[in-house]
């Protein structure tokens, strides 16, 4: 018996043994090649101390960051006009910290400085001499000093003046501590505005028009996993934006205990003695794990996530690649493998750094074999450019099982900033090792193989390119400006392969946009140039065409009498802004519509939803086919470098105007007209940034009642009504914003700011805004030189006669 039961053992030891080999060799199958290990996080953190809590917790930059795209947190000094600031310095050695406090566009340095005792904590900061009386806001940078080398920080601070950050941090603590225990809805439900509005079918995006079991997470009975960390994103005298971000760990329709990313956003307002619940919006994120029951019979349950997870497959629709919290992972089903192909996220995430969510993955595109071209673009959480923004490109060879970094290019912007051009202007074609970047105007193409670089393209104005969605399709006026371009390139960055669209005779041609990598572009007529209501040089288009991949016409737009002056693409609708024209002058008509209804190739793979009762709605990656075997392989593929990646640096100067909208506690939308960021901002409930950090809008932060101190004038002889007014602005020294599209409420804020507003009531009028009150508003007529106040309605009447062409002025 001992004898059998020693063979026994040895036969299940050597079938343990040749297990063990066979799982070894199929987690690293074809990945000779030398390995790269990421690492775990090194850097230290940063964050401030506000009424005992620790808030603003900064992540480090190994470069120095362009200060005007480094807005995200916002830290009032204390009475005395200090900061209490923690380091989290993780086994790094700090030699000295220093601070340097900046203008919001940073050409000024209000004040630097040096703490002196490195052994306290937490940390003094004197900023007394910093902000003075008539800054309000600054940007603060910290550079700590290590043995190996100096890591920058950033935050906006500003005074304390009329704030009531502690007041709206313990409403918005407490209120999120209530959400975990059922009894509190009854308590909660007098702070929401339950109504249509709020879709109580989902936990994935909880709001303010929710009801309160769907507030109190209903039946899921979540734990908070780690610490709850704070951010003010907004603090002025009216209300106070903080956004939380924890995960929360809970049992699934499997009983399995499943984790999420939670971020939970809160505007509040604190007037006297009362707390006003202005904004709520929280969301609820599963991080797939692979180890989980996450197949079933009909496809990949993804759970609780949006519904516009990015995803891409094969042709023969057996292998598909998604990102799900900026990871990426391949299902194979022909081989029954699934793989975790990248993330930062180490050791499960159980390093907070490691989890910092600054970052995104962008599948570019898929061979036929499953192999995947991605893009990971932001800030870098670990590995050799751990603390430094830009964009990586791999190659995930999905027969090596190895992920191979092709390039690595690097910005100076913050993520939410250089997402907008590294997110849709890099792309790699593997096929080919070509690199596409465009970057400040220049268009280059970069040979990995050669490890040589070409300008296709230099000195392109916004407006003059375009990319499609997924990045694969580029167009540009191949010379020429914006109003006489003859040529219009489509690249086919894939393929390498070019089309071109040539102008009429005495025309020119225009890129506005791709819909469904349907390819819109406008007409133009030199004829046809004249000038705004404000003044300026406009070119509007007669006509707009929109072709497909094969170059044929789908769609050709024209209305007599009335033209286009630009496009806007969002989720398949293209919006067209249009203008008619009376004498020289263009004035806004109302917008048209084009709305494009094409679906998704089809394919074995479509994400869809379904519910449970538990978790209510869920995604998942479905196949038409199902799936046989339901207990994949996990694989995580090696990291490998054949040779080393290429960084190539580039010039990504912002050469234009920008409009940034943040709301719901992060950038939300990138627009180059301030009418449409506004627009957006208003449906976020948000503030719109220009490209210097000037204030341009703010939701809901303005004065009931606001009067400027504007004298009466009249306009000189020879002189327009609008010329009157643009002469009266001149005193302010302020830069001039085209506001047309507006509402008339929404200008007011700018009124509120002591700035005027120029309102036209037709082509040829010109009326000068002075001052509000709930029901009327008060304005000076240059043609008769007088003072009028007009109702809200018919101001807004009158405005409506051009169009709702409104010019602000900011400083």
């Amino acid at each position: 018996m001992k004898k059998k039961r020693l063979i026994k053992a040895g036969v299940l030891a050597g079938v343990f043994f040749i297990a063990v080999i066979v799982s070894s060799l199929a987690t690293n199958r074809g990945t000779d090649d030398v390995t790269v290990d990421l690492g775990d996080p090194t850097l230290p953190r940063i964050s401030f101390m506000l009424a005992g809590k620790n808030v603003n917790m900064l992540a480090g930059y190994v470069d120095d960051m362009d200060i005007t795209a480094m807005r995200d947190t916002i830290t009032p000094l204390e009475d005395n006009g200090t900061l209490q600031m923690a380091v989290e310095q993780d086994e790094n050695d700090i030699r000295s910290i220093q601070y340097e406090v900046y203008s919001l566009d940073g050409e000024k340095i209000y004040d630097k400085g040096e703490v002196k005792d490195l052994e306290t904590s937490p940390v003094k900061l004197d900023l007394n001499r910093a902000l003075e009386e008539n800054v309000s806001e600054a940007v603060l940078k910290v550079i700590l000093e290590t043995e190996k080398q100096e890591i920058y920080f950033y935050t906006r601070v500003e005074r304390p003046d009329d704030l009531a950050v502690k007041a709206c941090l313990d409403f918005a603590d407490n209120f999120h501590s209530k959400t975990f225990d059922k009894k509190n809805a009854p308590e909660l439900a007098e702070y929401l505005e339950t109504n249509e509005e709020g879709d109580n079918t989902t936990y994935q995006t909880v709001n303010i028009h929710s009801d309160s079991s769907q507030v109190t997470w209903g039946d899921l009975a979540p734990k908070i996993s780690g610490d709850v960390e704070w951010s003010i994103k907004e603090s002025n005298s009216v209300y106070t934006s903080l956004l939380a971000k924890y995960q929360v760990s809970c049992a699934g329709d499997q009983d399995e205990v499943e984790t999420y990313n939670i971020k939970e956003f809160f505007r509040v307002r604190h007037s006297g003695d009362e707390i006003y619940l202005l904004d709520y919006n929280r969301t609820m994120n599963q991080i797939f794990n692979g180890n989980k029951k996450v197949l079933d019979e009909t496809g990949i349950l993804l759970g609780i996530a949006p519904a516009d997870v990015p995803y891409e497959t094969n042709k023969d629709g057996t292998i598909v690649s998604f990102v799900q919290e900026r990871d990426l992972w391949t299902y194979n089903k022909e081989t029954d493998e699934l793989s975790l192909v990248f993330s930062f996220a180490n050791k499960e995430g159980h390093d907070v750094r490691s989890r910092y969510d600054q970052h995104a993955v962008r599948i570019i595109s898929m061979d036929a074999d499953g192999s995947t071209i991605f893009a990971v673009y932001g800030y870098m959480n670990r590995g050799v450019n751990e603390g430094r923004v830009g964009a990586e490109v791999y190659y995930f060879d999905i027969e090596k099982n190895a992920v191979e970094e092709k390039a690595f290019i690097p910005s100076n912007k913050s993520f939410v900033i250089a997402e907008d051009v590294l997110g849709k202007m890099v792309y790699y074609s593997h096929d080919r090792e070509m690199l596409y970047v465009l970057a400040g105007g220049t268009l280059y193409q970069t040979d990995l193989e050669k490890n040589e670089q070409e300008v296709l393209a230099k000195d392109l104005k916004e407006g003059q390119y375009t990319a499609s969605e997924d990045g694969h399709l580029l167009a540009y006026q191949a010379e020429g400006t914006l109003e006489n371009a003859q040529k219009i390139v489509v690249l086919n960055l894939k393929t390498g392969k070019e089309r071109f669209l040539q102008a009429k005779a005495e025309e020119s041609v225009r890129p506005l946009g791709f819909v469904n990598n349907d390819f819109i572009y406008g007409r133009q007529r030199a004829g046809d140039k004249g000038k705004t209501v404000a003044g300026e040089d406009v070119l509007p288009m007669y006509e707009l065409e929109i072709r497909d991949s094969k170059n044929e016409v789908v769609k050709t737009y024209s209305v007599e009498g009335t033209y286009i002056s630009d496009i806007l693409v969002e989720d398949n609708l293209v919006t067209l802004n249009r203008v008619i024209k009376s004498g020289e002058t263009y004035t806004g008509t109302a917008q048209d519509y084009i709305s494009n209804n094409a679906q998704r190739a089809e394919n074995n793979i479509s994400l869809e939803s379904y519910t449970t009762d538990l978790k209510e709605k869920q995604m998942k990656l479905q196949y038409a086919d199902g799936i046989s075997d339901q207990s994949p392989k996990m694989l995580r593929p090696k990291q490998v470098k054949l040779k080393e990646p290429v960084t190539i640096a580039f010039d990504d100067k912002v050469k234009s105007d920008k409009y940034y909208v943040y709301g719901m506690g992060e950038l939300t939308g990138i627009y180059d007209k301030a009418a449409y960021a506004i627009q957006k901002a208003e449906q976020v409930s948000g503030v719109v940034i220009s490209s210097e950090q000037s204030y341009i809008w703010e939701k809901g932060n303005r004065d009931l009642v606001y009067y400027t101190d504007t004298q009466v004038f009249k306009k000189s002889d020879g002189q327009t009504s609008f010329e009157a007014c643009e002469e009266q602005m001149k005193q302010y020294h302020a830069r001039k914003v085209d506001l047309t599209g507006c509402t008339l409420d929404q200008v007011l804020y700018v009124i509120n700011k002591g700035l005027p507003v120029i309102a036209l009531t037709d082509a040829s009028h010109a009326i000068l805004l002075t001052g509000y009150s709930t029901t009327d508003v008060t304005y000076v007529d240059p043609d008769s030189g007088e003072e009028h106040t007009a109702s809200v309605n018919d101001m807004a009447a009158m405005a409506a006669g051009s169009g709702n062409t409104f010019i602000g002025y900011v400083k």
